[in-house]
């Protein structure tokens, strides 16, 4: 059975629709239909120039060249057309050789940034609750040359510390910022294992971790000291806590007495700078070395420590670096994402191998409007005005909410006009022309939100809506592409091409990885379809040997297939002519109601998500049941307009939540979307409950890269599950 796989058609995109509502007055038309005379004139006036200089042509050339092939047959591997290749600079084959030729090529240029926080103002609520907004100044940066100097003698501080073990690990349980990948390049020069654990995570989650590891070394911040009073006597191998400096220069020093009784020594990390005079030049590693145990974002139940090697590490920056394919010395990047999540470690270390500088951010200060920024002044992006940043999905459809409801609630004619020069950009893009003058004129203000300085933005983690991409790729006037890839494979294992017009696809294969697709009978998926599909396996040296302590696992998805190690990764891939690749369904969210049919919940649930209405959504389904359901968490600015519509005068979450007439109206604009976006009646919910409380990493039923955590969800709303059922039998 061949299965129908739906592709992002231009011609079918309904951003807009959601964006600019509804029939114009005659007056806006008729000038619309001016401008587009205008529009016309200027494009017959510059064919000639546009041709002998900026040649759509070369473009398009570019754009639809094949980028990967097959290396034999079509259940083999396919491979990157460039060669298999799987290091930046060859012979350094550790992490720590790679870093010490960075510091040997680009010395005195500026490596890591920090913003400086000028002050802190407390915003008290009516309920009585306190937030932060920070007031931030300028960046502060660290060359190649200083960085290298605290990370020689962290190192040495480092062994000093951990001479006693065998086999040493190290702990980092902090938030994203220069002293993480400081002290993650020292242990990497110490040969000491790092196990990375997200900064959200609870104590017993990060007990976990440290028992199944015996790490004797926990590095933390300050502010995250609170969260791991009582650890050390959950964690009897726990020797040293090492904990960075405050944020908030002004703040108290912190509370160590609670730690005192529970570790044998408690340094800040500038005591560990001094605590030994000596500088370790050099690391004893060798490529087969684990270099990290890092814990996954436990999408599909309890998180698995991945070792990762120092080759594993080294192929993974060659992959990405050349996969990117246009950073360079003169490029900033702005580090917000979690490093305990390895799309951001290996962006960041990928930006260092080519003389990049990194900025550190949060998701919290990211922008002006973000929540912690202080009103009047401004966030990150402003500060540091960006040429490169990695996103997840999650992070972009908020950007396209935002800028969607900012152009929706302006004056008509202003949304006719943004109208008007997003059709006419995209169509010219798709044709292989830029659009010098709207850039500058029409979407600079939309620009400035992250920075106006972007030259691409790669987006990972988890699949984009095309439509989404299309969207920030037109109005952010840079390059949006997709990469795929799993903690299991270092990060990225395809990197869509920069010169791709295309939306939707992953890309190609990156240097040193093999990808094949093996066949899944099951769900009608070959690599002798056309286009060919199948499961796809991932092979290289930036796989991962497998999972800690846990043998069983590891076999299970680690595999022999034609000879060869791959990591079955689950998800079913489809090979475009170019050799690029398209995420089109994962085996694990594939569910077969009871009639037979398959409904793919990722594929329900992206299209749903970028509807307004929708700030997050769960679908389920059973083998038992003829229908899928969903659980959504509302955004309440729109919940408020429904209920306002239906007569219910509260803006109070949890009652609107349950209004009946509220949940009705809802139901039918969610479903008025999904028809729109071309859901058959069996992936569309026939039943929903809207959700007050929102899903975040803290409540445990969304990872670090706000993924769903489809388990743990399931778990909580069992019995809501159960009743939605019950109700559509009555029904």
């Amino acid at each position: 059975m061949k299965r129908k796989v739906s592709v992002y058609d231009s011609s079918k995109d309904k951003t807009l629709g959601q964006v600019v509502k509804g029939e114009s007055p005659i007056w806006i038309r008729v000038a619309m239909a001016i401008l587009r005379v205008w529009f016309f004139i200027y494009d017959c006036l510059n064919y000639l120039p546009y041709q002998l200089f900026n040649s759509p042509t070369e473009k398009l050339r570019k754009s639809e060249r094949v980028k990967a092939n097959w290396v034999d047959d079509r259940d083999g591997p396919i491979r990157n057309i460039q060669g298999h290749a799987s290091e930046t600079f060859p012979g350094k084959d550790t992490v720590d050789k790679v870093w010490r030729k960075c510091v040997e090529l680009y010395d005195e240029s500026p490596c890591l940034g920090t913003r400086q926080l000028i002050e802190v103002h407390e915003d008290k609520q009516p309920g009585g609750r306190v937030f932060e907004k920070w007031h931030l100044g300028e960046y502060v940066w660290q060359s190649y040359k200083e960085v290298e100097t605290q990370v020689a003698r962290l190192a040495a501080g480092i062994k000093d510390l951990a001479h006693e073990e065998q086999n040493p690990k190290v702990v980092i349980f902090a938030e994203t910022r220069a002293d993480w990948l400081i002290t993650a390049l020292a242990c990497f020069r110490a040969n000491v294992t790092i196990v990375t654990v997200y900064a959200t995570l609870g104590e017993d989650a990060i007990a976990h971790a440290i028992g199944e590891t015996e790490a004797t070394i926990l590095v933390t911040s300050s502010e995250l000291l609170p969260k791991i009073v009582t650890l050390g006597k959950k964690c009897p191998t726990l020797k040293t806590l090492i904990y960075f400096a405050p944020v908030d220069q002004k703040a108290p020093a912190p509370e160590l007495a609670p730690f005192r009784d529970q570790f044998k020594h408690v340094l800040s990390l500038s005591g560990l700078l001094t605590r030994n005079q000596e500088q370790v030049k050099e690391s004893t590693a060798v490529k087969s070395d684990i270099a990290l145990i890092m814990y996954t974002s436990g999408t599909t139940g309890q998180p698995k420590g991945v070792i990762l090697l120092h080759q594993n590490v080294v192929a993974a920056l060659l992959g990405q670096g050349d996969g990117v394919g246009i950073i360079c010395n003169a490029d900033t990047y702005i580090g917000y994402l979690p490093l305990a999540h390895i799309l951001e470690l290996d962006a960041e270390l990928t930006c260092l191998t080519k003389g990049a500088k990194v900025g550190y951010s949060s998701p919290l200060t990211l922008h002006d409007r973000a929540s912690k920024i202080q009103k009047g002044t401004h966030g990150d992006c402003h500060a540091l005005r960006p040429t490169l940043m990695a996103a997840v999905p999650a992070i972009m459809d908020r950007i396209f909410k935002a800028v969607s409801e900012e152009v929706a609630a302006s004056p008509r004619f202003m949304q006719e006009l943004f109208k008007l020069n997003y059709e006419r950009k995209r169509s010219r893009y798709l044709e292989g022309y830029c659009s010098p003058f709207l850039d500058r004129i029409v979407f600079k203000k939309i620009r400035r939100l992250l920075g106006g300085k972007l030259r691409g933005v790669l987006s990972g983690g988890a699949p984009l809506n095309a439509e989404t991409q299309r969207f920030m790729n037109i109005c952010m006037c840079c390059p949006v592409v997709q990469g795929y890839g799993l903690t299991e494979t270092c990060g990225a294992a395809c990197v869509a091409d920069i010169n791709d017009l295309s939306t939707g696809t992953v890309g190609p294969p990156v240097r040193c990885s093999d990808i094949a697709l093996r066949e899944w009978s099951e769900g009608g998926y070959s690599p002798f379809n056309d286009p060919p599909q199948g499961e796809i396996l991932i092979s290289g040296e930036n796989i991962s040997p497998g999972y800690y302590k846990q043998p069983e696992k590891t076999a299970e998805d680690f595999i022999t297939y034609k000879g060869k190690v791959y990591f079955a990764t689950g998800d079913i891939g489809q090979k475009r002519d170019d050799g690029s690749l398209l995420i089109i369904d994962r085996k694990k969210d594939l569910v077969k109601l009871q009639h037979g049919e398959y409904v793919s919940l990722a594929k329900v649930e992206c299209a749903l998500l970028n509807c307004p209405i929708v700030d997050n959504i769960c679908v389920y389904g059973s083998g038992m049941e003829d229908s899928v359901v969903a659980l959504v968490v509302p955004n309440q600015k729109h919940l408020e307009k429904i209920a306002e519509a239906e007569g219910v005068s509260t803006s109070e979450m949890k009652t609107m939540c349950e209004d009946k007439k509220v949940i009705a109206a809802y139901k039918k604009q969610l479903e008025e979307h999904a028809k729109k976006s071309k859901l058959s009646r069996s992936e569309i919910p026939a039943a929903i409950h809207l959700c007050p409380e929102i899903w975040t990493p803290d409540t445990g039923l969304l990872t670090e890269a706000l993924k769903l955590k489809r388990k743990p969800i399931q778990m909580a709303y069992q019995k809501t599950l159960d009743d939605l059922y019950k109700q559509l039998k009555k029904n």
